[in-house]
C-alpha cells in the first residue's frame, strides 16, 4: 500500500458550474461524499493509479463500496474492484480504493498478481470441471456454479471455479474448488465455513427485549436477520411473542439469544463502526440453532449453532458475535483470509466488541477478552483469552510457526495485539517488555474494522500490521493512535514491513497525478501525446519530477517541462521508431517529490505502412495568455499530405478547470481551416497548460500543442485568514478569505468559488473583513 496519497481528480461539486438560466429554480444539489468518493476511485481504476497498476488486457469493475472512518465525524469510503482479464475474472486480483467524504484518495491496495498472459481457450467443459469438484467433498448438497475464470499466480492459470456445498469428513462445507480448464487438475480450494423479549440462560437481565416479528423468531426491522430450529428449517412461532424458557438445552432459547445478540452487534457496529448489517448492505443471515456438535460454524452462508458436552445451545453473545464476525470478513474486500488465526481471532474481535457495546452485568457475558466462558464448551473455561493466549495454551507472540499453527490457537497473537490496542499492557503481558497505552475498545475496534476495508486476497499478519497503521493514520491525524497501532505490533513481536506508512502530526505535502488521455494510438514512427496533470493535495505545491519506465525499444517519452511545480501540467510525447513491433505497451508515468505517485499510459502500436490518406494539423499562435474569466483563440489550419482530402474532426484535451474548448467548425475537409476559442471561468487556476489539440481522419489522427497561460486574479485578502484557493481540499467550518469577505465551508469542496453562482452549498458568507 502507498501512503496518503489526498485529493485525487477531485473536481468536487460539478454542479457547480452549471449556468443558471432560472434565476427561482431550485439551487442545484451538491454532490455526495459517496458520489465523490465513486468518481474518485474510478478515476483511480482506470488510469492505473499506483498500487492499481494493470496489464494492457486487464481492467477493473467495481464491486461493492463500504463506508467507514468515525461515525457523524469523519466518513472514509472503501471501494473495491474485481480484477479481469480478457473480460474473465481474476481470482485473488481484487483491488480497493480510500477516500475520505470529499473524494480525495487515501490509498490504493491490489492483490499482487503478477505478469498475466494466459490462453483463455479451455479444453474442459463446466460439466466436467464441476464433476472433479464434486469429489472433493464426501456429500454434496448442491453445485452452486462453474464459472471461467484466471486464477493469479506467476502468469496467470486457465480455470473453472465451482462452488460445491455439503459436508467433508462430517462438517459442513462450502467449497470453492478451481478445476484448471485445459488439465482437469485441482489447482487450488478454499472453504468458506468457519468453526467457530426471550429468557436467556447465558444473558440477561431478563426478560430480554428483541425485535421479532408475526410472533416469530424473524426480525423484519433488520431484513434477512431470522433464527431457525435446525431440524425444520423453521422460525419458532409463538402467540405470546416471548420466546424461550432460560434454559439452554431449548433450541427456542438459542434463538432468543441468537436474536438479543445479532441486534446488539448490528447496533454496535452501525453506532461505532458505520457499518449497515452484517454484509454491510443493510442484511443480516440466517442462523440455525440445533447442529448436532460440540461446535458451531459460519458456512458461508448461514451460521449454525451446536452444543456444549453438556448439550446446552452454545448461544452466548461472544460465540454468536464471533460467528457474525466471520460473515463481516467474508462481506468485506477480499473476503476471508486463509492465513492460520486470521479469521478466528477476527470474530473474537467482533465478540468482544459486542460485549463491551451490550455491557451486561454480572452474573451474565459481562465485557471481557474471553471467549467462550459462559458456555464452557468442553468443561475447561475459556476457549481463548485475548489478553493472554497463554493462558489457555495458546501463543501470546508471533513467530514464523503461526501460519502453519492450527486455526484457533493461531489467533492468540492478533488477539494480543488487539487486547494490547484497545486496553495496553498494564494486565496483559507484552513479548519484548514494553509498555503499551491503550486506546480504548471502541477506537481500536475502529482501526481494525477500517483495515479490513483494506483487505485484498491473500491477506497475513504482515499486510495487517501495514493495513492497521494506514487506518489508524487515515482516522487520527494527530499520530496518537497510529503509534499506539504500531507499539502494539512491535510488543508481540510482529516486525516492520516495507513500505509501511508513517505518521506526523502535521501534515506533509503531497499531491495527486493523472494522465489526459490515460492511452493512445499510433502508427509504428507516429507520435502520441496526454498532458500529465498534478494536483497539490495537501501542504505547499511543492516541485515533482516526472519520468517513465516500462517503455519497450524503439519508444521515447519526452516531458515539456520534466518538473513542475504540483498543480501544474507537462505535455507528455510518446515517439515511436518505424521498427518498433505491433502491439499494446503499459508505460509507467512517475512523479516523484515529497512522495512518489504513478499512473498507466497504455501505448498501442499498430503496423507502420503509411496511411493510403494523411494530412497535417498546424495551429498559429501555438500559445496565448489570458487572465481568469478570459478567452484566447487559434486558427487550425490542416493540409492534404497524401491521398484525397478527407473529413478531419477536431477536439481538445488537458484543459484546466473551468476551462472549455469551442471549434468553428468542429469538423472540416483537410486542406481547410478552424477557429479555436479557449474560455476561461473566474475560477480557472494560474498557471500554464499545454493543451492538446487533436485532428482524427478516417485512417490517422494527428496532435498539437497550444500552451494556454492562466494570469493570476487579484482575489481579495483578510489580515490573519487564509486566502481562498482553487486547487485545496476543504472541509466542513474551513474559513478563508475572498474578494475581502470571511467565508466559512459547510460543504466538501475543491474548485469551488465563495461567492459564484451555486456556492450556497458550499460556502456560508460571514460578512466583509
Amino acid at each position: 500500500m502507498k501512503r496518503r496519497i489526498g485529493a485525487y481528480l477531485v473536481a468536487c461539486l460539478a454542479a457547480l458550474s452549471v449556468q443558471v438560466v432560472d434565476a427561482h429554480a431550485a439551487p442545484p444539489e451538491p454532490a455526495s461524499p459517496l458520489s465523490l468518493a465513486v468518481a474518485s476511485a474510478d478515476r483511480a481504476a482506470a488510469s492505473g493509479l499506483d498500487a492499481l497498476a494493470k496489464g494492457p488486457q486487464e481492467q477493473f469493475r467495481r464491486r461493492t463500496v463500504y463506508q467507514g472512518g468515525v461515525p457523524g465525524r469523519r466518513d472514509l469510503f472503501y471501494v473495491s474492484y474485481d480484477r479481469t482479464y480478457q473480460g474473465l475474472p481474476v481470482v485473488n486480483g481484487d483491488a480497493v480504493v480510500a477516500t475520505d467524504a470529499s473524494g480525495a484518495v487515501l490509498d490504493t491496495v491490489a492483490a499482487p498478481v503478477g505478469g498475466l498472459a494466459v490462453d483463455t481457450t479451455p479444453t474442459l467443459s463446466p460439466a466436467q470441471a464441476a464433476a472433479v469438484a464434486r469429489t472433493r467433498l464426501s456429500a454434496v448438497d448442491r453445485v452452486e456454479g462453474t464459472t471461467l475464470s484466471v486464477l493469479a499466480g506467476g502468469h496467470g492459470t486457465l480455470v473453472y471455479e465451482t462452488v460445491v456445498a455439503g459436508r467433508k469428513d462430517g462438517v459442513p462445507s462450502r467449497l470453492h474448488v478451481y478445476v484448471n480448464a485445459r488439465t482437469g487438475v485441482v489447482e487450488d480450494t478454499v472453504d468458506d465455513v468457519r468453526a467457530g423479549s426471550g429468557t436467556s440462560q447465558w444473558n440477561g437481565p431478563n426478560p430480554l427485549s428483541i425485535d421479532t416479528s408475526n410472533n416469530s423468531t424473524v426480525d423484519d426491522t433488520r431484513p434477512g436477520l431470522r433464527c431457525v430450529d435446525y431440524a425444520t428449517n423453521a422460525p419458532f412461532t409463538k402467540s405470546t411473542n416471548s420466546f424461550g424458557n432460560g434454559n439452554a438445552t431449548s433450541k427456542e432459547t438459542g434463538c432468543a439469544d441468537v436474536l438479543w445478540s445479532t441486534q446488539k452487534q448490528w447496533d454496535m457496529m452501525k453506532s461505532w463502526l458505520g457499518r449497515n448489517g452484517i454484509d454491510g448492505n443493510g442484511r443480516g443471515v440466517t442462523v440455525k440453532v440445533g447442529l448436532d456438535a460440540v461446535n458451531a460454524y459460519w458456512t458461508g452462508q448461514q451460521i449454525e449453532i451446536g452444543h456444549n458436552n453438556a448439550n446446552q445451545w452454545i448461544a452466548s453473545m461472544d460465540v454468536v458475535a464471533h460467528e457474525h464476525g466471520h460473515a463481516v470478513d467474508q462481506y468485506t474486500p477480499g473476503g476471508a483470509g486463509r492465513e492460520a488465526g486470521l479469521g478466528e481471532a477476527t470474530g473474537d474481535i467482533f465478540g468482544a466488541l459486542t460485549e463491551a457495546y451490550a455491557n451486561e452485568p454480572a452474573p451474565f457475558d459481562t465485557p471481557d477478552y474471553l471467549v467462550g466462558e459462559s458456555i464452557n464448551l468442553v468443561g475447561r473455561g475459556p476457549i481463548r483469552n485475548m489478553a493472554n493466549p497463554a493462558a489457555v495454551g495458546h501463543p501470546n507472540c508471533w513467530s514464523s510457526s503461526i501460519p502453519n499453527t492450527e486455526v484457533h490457537a493461531a489467533a492468540g497473537p492478533l488477539n494480543h495485539w488487539f487486547h494490547l490496542l484497545a486496553e495496553g499492557s498494564a494486565a496483559s503481558p507484552t513479548c519484548d517488555g514494553s509498555t503499551v497505552t491503550g486506546i480504548g475498545i471502541r477506537a481500536a475496534g475502529r482501526v481494525f474494522y477500517n483495515a479490513m476495508l483494506l483487505k485484498t486476497s491473500g491477506m497475513t499478519h504482515f499486510r495487517y500490521r501495514v493495513a492497521t497503521l494506514t487506518a489508524a493514520k487515515n482516522l487520527d491525524p494527530t499520530c496518537r493512535q497510529f503509534a499506539a497501532v504500531k507499539a502494539a505490533w512491535n510488543a508481540i513481536s510482529l516486525p516492520a514491513q516495507a513500505g509501511e506508512p508513517t505518521c506526523a502530526p502535521v501534515p506533509e505535502g503531497d499531491f495527486s497525478l493523472a494522465l489526459d488521455p490515460a492511452s493512445g494510438s499510433v502508427r509504428a514512427g507516429g507520435k502520441a501525446q496526454s498532458t500529465v496533470r498534478t494536483t497539490t493535495t495537501s501542504g505547499d505545491p511543492q516541485a515533482v519530477a516526472l519520468s517513465a519506465a516500462g517503455q519497450p525499444a524503439g519508444v521515447a517519452v519526452q516531458f515539456a517541462p520534466a518538473s513542475v511545480t504540483s498543480g501544474g501540467t507537462s505535455a507528455m510525447t510518446v515517439t515511436t521508431a518505424a521498427d518498433v513491433a505491433p502491439g499494446t505497451y503499459p508505460i509507467t508515468v512517475r512523479g516523484a517529490g515529497s512522495a512518489t505517485h504513478t499512473v498507466t499510459y497504455q501505448l498501442t502500436v499498430s503496423g507502420g505502412e503509411p496511411p493510403t490518406d494523411d494530412f497535417t494539423l498546424a495551429l498559429d499562435p501555438t500559445a496565448g495568455s489570458v487572465d481568469p474569466g478570459g478567452a484566447v483563440t487559434s486558427s487550425v489550419a490542416t493540409a492534404t499530405t497524401a491521398g484525397a482530402s478527407q473529413k478531419v474532426s477536431l477536439s481538445a484535451s488537458g484543459l484546466p478547470a473551468g476551462a472549455t474548448a469551442a471549434f468553428e467548425p468542429a469538423t472540416l475537409a483537410s486542406g481547410e481551416s478552424s477557429r479555436l476559442t479557449i474560455t476561461t471561468s473566474p475560477t480557472t487556476p494560474a498557471g500554464t497548460y499545454p493543451v492538446t489539440v487533436t485532428g482524427s481522419g478516417p485512417a490517422v489522427s494527428h496532435s498539437v500543442t497550444f500552451t494556454l497561460t492562466v494570469r493570476e486574479g487579484t482575489p481579495g485578502g483578510c489580515a490573519g485568514l487564509t486566502p481562498w484557493s482553487a486547487t485545496r481540499a476543504y472541509a466542513p467550518n474551513d474559513v478563508v478569505s475572498h474578494n475581502a469577505h470571511r467565508w466559512t465551508s459547510t460543504w466538501y469542496s475543491t474548485g469551488a468559488e465563495p461567492g459564484a453562482a451555486g456556492s450556497w452549498a458550499v460556502w456560508r458568507d460571514e460578512g466583509a473583513c
